[in-house]
């Protein structure tokens, strides 16, 4: 018999999906404020990567789940002579990114940027119309993942860079514990995300089903990193 100090220290082994995340308008604007006293660093990781991609040629950028608006105002405000689209179907998300959206602009920070609320399976963009199509923290609450998955691969142009950013289920304890001292207020809706995440394994069988296995996928720290071309600074996950 298993002494019960073998346990592991968190039961992440299942995934569980969340019922009904950010159902109410105070419960984002709460989590909005959170990310920003706290975890803010959390996309400069990503922000940095994305960029890295970008090239004079890159025009119009694309992300997938739009969040709190967050990182896409980042971007666009580095990206001033690119077009970013933002689509969300959480409309209580969307309403606070739109709200971000509004004083960034009062605020005159350069970029083409533009929210709208739409299903993420059927993005509202013309095929291969994206040079750049990334998401943060999104994968874990989409509905139909496959078909959001088929449908970005639909967007993207030839020559186009997905870049899908979200937490792994599987990641190591250290790194989720770490992450425990920084969000304290915001620890049980952190844990309820990370319990709703995806494995490696469980990914690539995403990838699978969309027709998509020759995509990468990274593991980098708490994240999982789901790539359409290669990442050479990074090994792919086990």
């Amino acid at each position: 018999m298993p002494h019960p100090t073998d346990a592991p220290l968190l039961d992440l082994h299942t995934r569980v999906p969340q019922a009904k995340p950010f159902a109410t308008l105070e419960d984002v604007r709460a989590y909005d404020l959170g990310m920003r006293k706290s975890a803010l660093m959390a996309y400069l990781k990503p922000a940095k990567r994305i960029l890295a991609h970008c090239t004079p040629h890159t025009r119009h950028l694309v992300e997938v789940g739009v969040n709190t608006g967050v990182l896409s105002l980042y971007l666009g405000a580095r990206l001033p002579e690119a077009a970013l689209s933002g689509v969300e179907e959480n409309a209580t998300l969307l309403e606070v990114a739109e709200d971000n959206l509004s004083l960034a602009v009062w605020a005159a920070t350069p970029g083409d940027i533009e929210f709208e609320l739409a299903k993420l399976h059927k993005l509202p963009f013309a095929d291969a119309s994206a040079d750049l199509i990334y998401s943060f923290s999104s994968l874990h609450l989409w509905k139909k993942p496959v078909e959001t998955l088929q449908e970005i691969a639909r967007v993207a142009q030839p020559e186009c860079r997905v870049l899908i950013f979200d937490m792994n289920r599987q990641a190591e304890e250290g790194h989720i514990t770490f992450v425990l001292q920084f969000v304290k207020e915001g620890a049980r809706e952190f844990m309820d995300s990370l319990r709703a995440s995806y494995c490696p394994e469980e990914v690539r069988e995403l990838l699978k089903q969309a027709g998509l296995a020759h995509w990468h996928v990274y593991e980098d720290e708490l994240g999982l990193l789901i790539a359409s071309h290669p990442q050479d600074d990074l090994s792919p996950a086990a």
